[in-house]
């Protein structure tokens, strides 16, 4: 016999909570899915600058390894073009983005010097919300100088960039773009820009630290991505919501 069949039984039902003492969660996004042509960078050669936040050096939680590799990949549009890359992330469920940080290096190669002087200008980095027929929403628009010195002869000069913005935005199931542009001042010669999906910090041929090209969001799971389980009709009879549903 059911309990659920006896006169007078009523199942104690369960109380949906919100833990509002979870950290949160850390997405890693990796900008290493790039198509396009490849040259290769030698850090004990290029010159390497980070860009720094007030005189610091910037910080964050990122995969890291250890290695003497003296090579980088860097991936570019062409030669003689200034690179445009973006990327598309679809978030899975509803959620509160508080923090959107990005982790990555950028390169200029001039492979063939005749006249002038080369070197990234700046690089510009737009994060939108896909709105569609909405229109987009635009997280963040900035453009840094990261303070290169001029190339002139052939040469490579790697930008490193690592920066957070507070967004405190709500991120629902509409598409993330995340697009960078690396300008330059160029003058007569071959050269090629791009981005370096795996980098390291400094160009000595020891062994040192590598890490890759990323997007980290620090996100809440919202209350609306759980509407769909307290809505359910098998669920219903189970919940002690204190709404109405």
């Amino acid at each position: 016999m059911s309990f659920r069949s006896q006169p007078g039984f009523k199942p104690a039902l369960i109380k949906p909570t919100y833990d509002v003492a979870n950290f949160g969660h850390d997405t890693t996004l990796p900008l290493n899915c790039l198509s396009g042509s490849t040259v290769t960078l030698t850090p004990s050669t290029a010159t390497f600058v980070q860009v720094l936040e007030d005189s610091r050096v910037p910080i964050d939680e990122v995969d890291q390894f250890i290695t003497d590799s003296d090579k980088m990949e860097m991936i570019h549009a062409g030669n003689d073009t200034d690179a445009d890359f973006s990327w598309e992330w679809t978030p899975d469920m509803s959620a509160q983005a508080y923090q959107i940080s990005l982790n990555f290096a950028a390169g200029m190669k001039v492979s063939a010097y005749t006249s002038g002087n080369f070197k990234i200008s700046d690089i510009q980095i737009i994060i939108k919300q896909v709105g569609g027929g909405e229109g987009d929403f635009v997280y963040l628009n900035k453009i840094i100088d990261p303070g290169m010195t001029n190339l002139a002869a052939t040469g490579e000069q790697v930008a490193i960039i690592n920066f957070s913005t507070r967004v405190s935005a709500k991120v629902f199931d509409k598409p993330l773009t995340f697009q960078i542009k690396v300008n330059t001042d160029n003058a007569t010669g071959t050269y090629q820009t791009g981005i370096i999906p795996l980098f390291c910090y400094f160009g000595a041929a020891v062994p040192k630290t590598w890490t890759t090209s990323s997007v980290l969001l620090h996100i809440h799971a919202d209350l609306a991505h759980a509407f769909p389980i307290f809505r359910d009709q098998d669920n219903m009879n189970l919940l002690d919501t204190g709404i109405g549903l």
